[in-house]
């Protein structure tokens, strides 16, 4: 039988909200697809308490940096396809699916996950980036996630290359013109969420 507790003791019990872990991500102009799906991932792992910076790492390496593993949302899913069985032997149980819905729709159902959940969104750059003159293969991802630890959780896009003439920043709120850059590519999206045990 367990002793009790002193009343005088110093111990403070953790609730979970109170440690946030922040997730990086890499910044890639050729690898935009990879990088922001391996953001997805690992955010979505953190939530479900399977994530362990450092030990998985491994595993994302390719997809983040390599164009020909996370170049587009081809490639991701390719990658994907491929790791799955990976993931899942590592406790990740993601699961991903290709949709073509609209912007709105995917954002509600991202946001209804409260953080299990995320979309990855290919997009036309200038739309995003207006002021940047180069023309690369972007994508973005969405999740649920605080941008001000002392503020709520809210949905939040995650840029893995946001530019440099905007003074952009890789995690922001979701611009209006999110929309419209989808749109470009006929609304396909890849949709990251978490099953089984959390």
């Amino acid at each position: 039988m367990a002793e009790p507790r002193p009343a005088d003791d110093d111990v403070v019990l953790q609730r979970p909200e109170d440690a946030h872990v922040t997730i990086p991500v890499f910044h890639t102009s050729t690898a935009c697809a990879g990088a922001a799906a391996a953001f997805l991932m690992r955010r979505i792992a953190y939530r479900a308490g399977a994530y362990a910076p450092g030990i998985q790492e491994y595993v994302f390496f390719d997809l983040s940096n390599h164009p020909v593993m996370g170049g587009s949302i081809d490639a991701v899913q390719r990658w994907f396809g491929g790791r799955v069985s990976d993931l899942q032997e590592l406790g990740y149980r993601l699961n991903a699916r290709r949709v073509a819905e609209p912007t709105a729709t995917v954002l509600d159902w991202v946001k209804a996950g409260v953080g299990y959940r995320g979309a990855l969104l290919p997009t036309n750059y200038q739309k995003l980036h207006p002021l940047e003159r180069e023309e690369i293969g972007h994508a973005v991802g969405v999740t649920v996630d605080r941008l001000d630890p002392r503020r709520d959780e809210e949905l939040i896009m995650v840029d893995p290359w946001p530019g440099t003439a905007n003074g952009a920043r890789d995690r922001t709120t979701i611009p209006a013109a999110l929309e419209s850059a989808h749109r470009d590519f006929k609304y396909n999206a890849i949709i990251f969420y978490w099953s089984g045990w959390n």
